[in-house]
């Protein structure tokens, strides 16, 4: 069954209405039909099975029938730092980090972005990504709605994760300088410790300055390789974010 969000509390026996691009995924890409059965998720894990009942000009009423089960949703709590990368390749990230069980991006702006991001196209960009992260979230069947922040300074970042750090949170940045120190270290001292909450910031094209480095490192962000090869920015978050949620579900 085909799965769809809801930004409203929902249980069994309401009626509900799909409209805008809900509505027409709906209709007019996947051509389901009244009395077809679809999921239904309110974004935090609550996720029913539903049918459809009636197609309007511009909307469609769907009956809430039963609760499902679910365990799609990764054990860990992966928060993404990921740098802007320009073209495409940053919407690609998001789909394929949502796909392997990230729970929050925040796009981060470092001295290497390339992508020029006034207050207006941040917040252009920002509908956009979270369009393409609910798509995302339909497609793989995530209980939870993925969201996708408006881009900040890494230094907002390095501050943010500084001031929340404590003993439930381990905060990594995957850098290909770094010899000695794995990502699979640091997350096995993670899971002795009953750590699931881990902030993974992930570097622009040309990577991550030295000065960088050593902000995030002062601020208790440690750093780790990802293995021996370099890896391209997208290919290196989702990679990470793979590897993270895989760990924790041996």
């Amino acid at each position: 069954m085909h799965r769809f969000f809801i930004d409203q509390k929902i249980d069994i026996g309401d009626l509900i209405y799909l409209k805008d691009d809900d509505y027409n995924h709906l209709k007019n890409s996947l051509r389901i039909r009244i009395n077809e059965n679809i999921e239904i998720s309110d974004g935090k894990n609550n996720v029913f099975e539903c049918s459809v009942k009636e197609f309007c000009r511009d909307y469609c009423i769907i009956s809430i029938n039963n609760r499902m089960e679910t365990d799609n949703e990764p054990i860990c709590d992966i928060t993404l730092y990921a740098a802007v990368l320009k073209g495409d390749r940053f919407e690609s990230l998001i789909q394929k980090c949502i796909e392997t069980g990230v729970n929050l991006i925040i796009p981060v702006i470092t001295s290497n972005t390339i992508v020029d991001l006034d207050e207006k196209k941040k917040n252009k960009k920002a509908d956009r990504w979270n369009k393409v992260a609910r798509l995302a979230c339909m497609q793989s069947k995530r209980g939870k709605l993925i969201v996708v922040k408006e881009p900040v300074m890494l230094n907002e970042a390095i501050c943010v994760t500084k001031i929340n750090h404590d003993s439930d949170y381990i905060s990594l940045v995957c850098y290909e300088a770094e010899k000695e120190n794995s990502i699979k270290k640091f997350l096995m001292q993670a899971v002795k410790m009953g750590i699931k909450k881990i902030n993974i910031f992930i570097g622009p094209e040309g990577g991550f300055k030295k000065f960088e480095i050593e902000n995030m490192n002062k601020a208790g962000i440690l750093s780790a390789h990802l293995g021996k090869r370099i890896l391209r920015a997208d290919t290196a978050a989702v990679q990470a974010v793979f590897y993270t949620a895989a760990f924790y579900e041996l």
